[in-house]
């Protein structure tokens, strides 16, 4: 292989962004996941307390985190992202199911 070669191919490998970059893309939707959960958890539980549904956020959090573990299962194909996905996918509809019956 010549310079010019090298240079296409490393191109070609680099063409969705450098390393480091989807490392930081990668590290910030987790957090984003980790605060949005947090912040859910504290919101349901206050709404809860005051009596007040909470179906809508515990189903808004699980169908995130089922879209985002199903998209991870599909590249990666580790089934422990295919388990977390088919849980919170069933948590989230039955949670659509509570809140449209009114709990």
């Amino acid at each position: 292989m010549n310079k010019e070669e090298i240079l296409e191919k490393s191109r070609q490998e680099n063409r969705s962004g450098d390393e480091r970059e989807l490392q930081v893309k990668d590290k910030s939707m987790m957090w984003s996941y980790i605060v949005m959960v947090l912040m859910a958890t504290i919101f349901t539980i206050i709404r809860s307390e005051q009596g007040l549904p909470m179906m809508d956020l515990s189903a808004t959090v699980c169908a995130s985190v089922c879209a985002a573990m199903t998209y991870r299962f599909i590249k990666a194909k580790d089934k422990r992202h295919l388990v977390i996905a088919v849980i919170t996918l069933i948590v989230a509809v039955m949670a659509t199911i509570r809140f449209f019956m009114g709990h």
